[in-house]
């Protein structure tokens, strides 16, 4: 009898050691999926090739042209909300828009505007009539992260608002003069806007992004150049 119990002792102690084992492997497990988790990639850089309009009336001959582009860089600081996979990452950053368009553009003492060409299609006349600005910017996402796969590429969705400060405008036309194509580059339109924001959208799987902006503010100051919004749709490289 006295064998027997000293048998279901020794089973009852080998079992619970067992299970206490089990017990911390599968803590050890949780900790290393957590540990995971912070590990994931957290886009940290973004360089961003972007389409860039402008939504303006369409009835004053004013055109911008299918190829207007834009480029960003930025450097953002991720946080995660304690383990979650959710995060905020505010930034700083830098961008280019450039809008080709049909137009001279002009600037007097009530403001700029822009005088459409009638024949801007004749490209022994005219070639390139482009405003490009380059900015200063301050973005900040909610980042929603989705479960990693065997790869690591995670499924992310980010939606935030981008704030910008305008460092320079830059108008460039290339035309015809004396039988050869001119350059003339005139720099500091200040009537273009100091301050831009819009909200931003980013979907995307792994380093590739499909990105969305649209500006709240106009692009000239109000009453100082015509009605025109600033828009972008392309795509985010993103890394780290």
């Amino acid at each position: 009898m006295k064998k027997m119990w000293f048998v279901a002792f020794l089973c009852l102690g080998s079992c619970l050691m067992v299970f206490s084992q089990s017990e911390e492997f599968v803590n050890e497990e949780e900790v290393d999926i957590a540990e995971e988790d912070k590990m994931e990639p957290r886009d940290r850089f973004m360089f961003n090739l972007t389409f860039d309009n402008l939504f303006h009336k369409e009835n004053d001959g004013f055109k911008t042209k299918w190829h207007s582009r834009g480029i960003g860089l930025y450097y953002m600081y991720d946080i995660p909300i304690k383990n979650s996979r959710v995060s905020i990452a505010p930034g700083l950053g830098f961008s280019h828009s450039s809008y080709y368009h049909n137009s001279f553009m002009v600037e007097d003492s009530t403001g700029t505007d822009f005088n459409p060409i009638a024949n801007y299609n004749d490209q022994d006349e005219f070639k390139r009539h482009k405003l490009a600005v380059n900015y200063v910017e301050i973005p900040v996402e909610l980042r929603f992260f989705g479960k990693p796969s065997e790869k690591g590429n995670v499924f992310k969705l980010a939606l935030g608002f981008r704030s910008s400060v305008r460092l320079v405008a830059v108008n460039k036309e290339t035309n015809r003069d004396n039988g050869y194509f001119k350059k003339v580059k005139t720099k500091g339109y200040k009537d273009v806007a100091l301050f831009k924001g819009g909200p931003t959208l980013r979907i995307g799987y792994g380093g590739f992004n499909i990105i969305a902006f649209y500006s709240v503010t106009e692009l000239f100051k109000k009453n100082q150049g015509p009605a025109m919004t600033p828009f972008s749709i392309g795509i985010s490289i993103t890394g780290l």
